[in-house]
C-alpha cells in the first residue's frame, strides 16, 4: 500500500512539474505551419493554419494571400477569390498587384474571362512590368476573340521579360516585335 501511494505521488509530482500551460502559437507561427503545410501539398491543412494566423491578427495580408493560394488549389473558387479581394482592401500595392493577378487567374479558371481581363489590367496598372500579368491577359483576350489584343500583351510581355513569348512571337509573328 505505501509503494502504491509513493507511487501516485511520484505520478503526480512529475506530472505536475513538468506540465506546462499551453500557449496559443501567434499569427506569424500559425502562417509558418501552413506555409510549410502548403509546400508539402496539404491544403487543407495549410488552409486551418492560414485561417488560425488570421483569426488572431485579421490584418494579416500574407495569410490571406497564401490561403487563397491553397483554396485555389483545392478548386474552392469563391473562398479564393474572397481572400484576394481582402489582399486588394487591406495590402500594400505589391500585394495589390499580386492579388489582382491571382484572382484573375481564378476568373479565367471558372470561364469568366471578363472579369479576368479587368483584374489583369489592374495588375499591370500597379506594376507595368508585370509581364505574367500581360501574357494572361491575352489569353483571356484570345478567348474572348480579341485576337488584335492578345498580340499586343504578348508584345508586352515580351518586352518585360517573357523570354517563351518572345520566342513565340518570333517564329510565328516577328513583324510585331519591330512595331
Amino acid at each position: 500500500m505505501r509503494n502504491l501511494i509513493l507511487y501516485i505521488l511520484t505520478a503526480l509530482s512529475s506530472t505536475f512539474f513538468t506540465w506546462a500551460p499551453l500557449q496559443a502559437e501567434s499569427p506569424a507561427q500559425s502562417y509558418n505551419r501552413g506555409y510549410k503545410q502548403h509546400m508539402q501539398g496539404q491544403y487543407m491543412a495549410a488552409v486551418t493554419h492560414y485561417s488560425a494566423a488570421i483569426d488572431a491578427n485579421p490584418s494579416y495580408v500574407q495569410a490571406y494571400q497564401m490561403r487563397a493560394a491553397a483554396l485555389h488549389s483545392l478548386k474552392e473558387h469563391e473562398r479564393a477569390l474572397q481572400d484576394y479581394s481582402k489582399v486588394i482592401e487591406l495590402g500594400e500595392k505589391y500585394f495589390k498587384a499580386v492579388a489582382y493577378f491571382n484572382r484573375g487567374v481564378v476568373y479565367y479558371d471558372t470561364g469568366r474571362y471578363h472579369a479576368a481581363i479587368t483584374d489583369f489590367t489592374s495588375s499591370v496598372s500597379l506594376d507595368n512590368k508585370m509581364a505574367v500579368a500581360y501574357v494572361h491577359r491575352g489569353i483571356a483576350k484570345g478567348r474572348i476573340g480579341d485576337k488584335s489584343g492578345q498580340v499586343k500583351d504578348f508584345v508586352y510581355a515580351a518586352r518585360y521579360g517573357d523570354f517563351e513569348v518572345r520566342k513565340w512571337l518570333e517564329q510565328h509573328a516577328p513583324h510585331v516585335l519591330k512595331k
